[in-house]
């Protein structure tokens, strides 16, 4: 059923319930946080009466205790009761006493001496001296510690507000001094004539709850079971109707001195005010729900109404441009979705409109190519004609031209076989050349030593030569020394006779070795002499081999290259066998082919004929595609 709505029927269905579903959550939401607050309001309420109750029992404790401290402190009091002097005692307060209970609620007064026995009971004098540290732990504390106690404690006469205040005499701890306030329906009469809230107190005997005092009924309103969970620290609340009204019923624990629990107090609220708040909000909040919902509805319909005028815009243009009207155009206002559209719509509008007019454009050459092809047809069928008579004249031609083929084949192959001669012979002497080089190297390489060696010889020669100018010094000095010695040996007359033969002996011996090295470098000159004619020879000799090897290697270097043109001159003579042979098969081939093209000639003539009977069609169709573009309107004008 949504599907067959109008767009704006499904703008304002989406957004009437898109409103009310978020107006159902405010109103939900607020309704629950005003609930949540009045519920706090309510139970911060039950709290201050409940703290009250609560604040009126320490109260009473307070002023029970401060009492107790008036008279403890009264030098009289502490020295009779340090003696044991009832009768002085009772002289002193028991006029008093009546005024207390009237006035300040008092209803006992008392003191006590370790661990718990009354001494004197201002309230009933006529009853004294028993124990009561079974019961009292209060007045055992008080004794044990020295310290003021206070708090709710049973005794003899039931729960009571008590106040206690040790007393003490020349250093000595003597007793205690109690007060007792009133505690029971006066003071719930008391509390709901001040707060206007009803209120009980139910003691817990360790089997069943008692009411104590109740502005409320004899009876707790609520369970046991409550009462126990209430008892044990977690306070109640539960909602009720009493007398016509609606009430909040709320219990939580109450504590004696030690803190320890002792009963629950129960507080009757009437919560009518705060039902008509919570009422009155519920209310409001539907209210304001409603508000917003119909604004809501209003802001609907004016938002589906601006979408779908936009879209009504959009949608007559493409309803134009469907009609082949392509200068229609789009306002185009914001940049939303529907913006977005209208510019899509344009840009669509834009392209149908070049490719109408490429359309338009290439219909008019296809109808110029068709009479321009339908004229080559023609002249091709002329063309076709002559080609035929060219194809028999070159086929006589290919014919004539295939047998000199096989002739040229055969030269080639001559040629070939004597290239390859060439081409053997020309390796041959090469490698005998490479023989020739490698023993040229040998010669150089031994030439070259030879002359190392002769080099080496010269160059000791100089070194023996140089020894013997040694030898020559030496011999000259010697003779010079035997010179000396024999002048001395002449000035020692008979004894220097003998010195004198040796000295001349010694010089004898110098002049012949200096002959002998004169002899000794006339023959090491003539061996440098030969040593360097030697070596000019071995140079000379070195340069003639250098320039053997060098002619060696050029030749070697021209049979190379023979080899290798004899070798390029066999394979040219083999390629042209083999073209030779290709040219001979290809003149066949051709052969084929023209006898083929004469076939393929009249073929030609005849598919000229069907082209151009298509072209004829091509250009009646182009003239109908003109007719179809020329129905779509290209101009900017209405």
């Amino acid at each position: 059923m949504f599907k067959n709505l109008k767009l704006w029927a499904k703008i304002m269905v989406a957004m009437v319930a898109s409103t009310l579903i978020i107006c159902t959550l405010l109103v939900v939401s607020n309704v629950s946080s005003m609930s949540r607050l009045i519920q706090d309001a309510e139970r911060n309420a039950l709290d201050a009466h409940m703290k009250s109750i609560i604040n009126s029992i320490a109260s009473e404790s307070t002023n029970a205790e401060t009492m107790s401290a008036l008279i403890a402190g009264i030098p009289l009091v502490k020295e009779k009761f340090d003696s044991g002097d009832r009768k002085v005692l009772s002289e002193l307060f028991l006029p008093g006493f009546k005024t207390l209970q009237e006035s300040y609620g008092v209803e006992q007064f008392q003191f006590l001496r370790p661990p718990a026995t009354s001494f004197l009971r201002i309230h009933k004098p006529e009853k004294f001296g028993d124990d009561l540290s079974q019961m009292r732990n209060t007045v055992v504390a008080t004794n044990s510690s020295r310290k003021p106690t206070k708090g709710l404690e049973y005794g003899v006469a039931g729960l009571g507000v008590r106040g206690m205040v040790p007393v003490s005499y020349a250093g000595r701890h003597v007793g205690v001094v109690e007060f007792g306030m009133s505690f029971g329906q006066p003071f719930f009469d008391t509390f709901k004539a001040q707060n206007g809230v009803d209120a009980a107190m139910h003691l817990y005997d360790g089997k069943v709850f008692k009411t104590l005092g109740s502005t409320i009924g004899k009876e707790p309103l609520l369970s046991s079971d409550l009462l126990n969970k209430a008892m044990a620290g977690e306070p109640q609340l539960e909602h009720r109707s009493l007398k016509g009204l609606p009430y909040a019923i709320y219990a939580a624990a109450v504590k004696d001195f030690s803190g320890k629990p002792i009963g629950v107090v129960e507080i009757a609220m009437n919560s009518s005010s705060y039902q008509s708040a919570l009422n009155a909000a519920r209310r409001n909040g539907i209210l304001l729900g409603l508000l917003a919902l119909s604004i809501g509805i209003v802001i609907a319909f004016i938002t589906a109404k601006q979408l779908v005028n936009q879209v009504n815009a959009v949608l007559v243009a493409v309803n134009r441009v469907a009609q082949g009207d392509l200068s229609v155009e789009i306002a185009v206002e914001g940049n939303d979705e529907l913006s977005q559209l209208a510019k899509a719509t344009n840009e669509m509008r834009n392209k149908l409109h070049e490719m109408a007019s490429e359309v338009r454009t290439h219909a008019d050459a296809v109808n110029r190519a068709a009479q321009e092809i339908t004229a080559a047809v023609e002249s091709q069928a002329a063309t076709s004609t002559e080609m035929s008579a060219s194809v028999a004249e070159i086929t006589s031609t290919m014919e004539e031209f295939s047998a000199s083929s096989t002739q040229i084949a055969d030269y080639s192959k001559s040629v070939v076989d004597i290239a390859n001669q060439t081409l053997e012979g020309s390796r041959k002497g090469s490698e005998a050349m490479q023989s020739v080089l490698s023993k040229m190297d040998d010669i150089w390489t031994d030439n070259q030593r030879s002359l190392q060696e002769i080099v080496d010889l010269g160059a000791k020669s100089k070194q023996i030569s140089k020894v013997m100018e040694i030898i020559n010094d030496v011999a000259d000095q010697t003779k010079l020394i035997a010179f000396n010695a024999a002048l001395e040996a002449s000035s020692a007359g008979e004894a220097g006779k003998r010195f004198s033969v040796v000295a001349a002996e010694i010089r004898r011996l110098a002049d012949s070795v200096t002959d002998s090295t004169n002899e000794i470098e006339s023959k090491i000159s003539e061996i440098q002499d030969s040593i360097s004619r030697l070596v000019i020879s071995s140079e000379k000799g070195a340069g003639g081999i250098s320039a053997g090897t060098g002619a060696s290697a050029n030749t070697a270097e021209r049979l190379n290259e023979i080899v290798y043109a004899a070798s390029q001159t066999s394979s040219s003579a083999q390629q042209i066998s083999l073209s030779t042979q290709q040219q001979k098969t290809a003149s066949s081939q051709v052969l084929v082919a023209l006898r083929e093209i004469v076939t393929a000639s009249s073929q030609t003539a005849q598919s000229i004929t069907r082209i151009s009977q298509v072209s004829k069609e091509m250009s009646g169709l182009s003239a109908e595609l003109s007719k179809v573009v020329d129905q779509f309107k290209l101009d900017q004008k209405g």
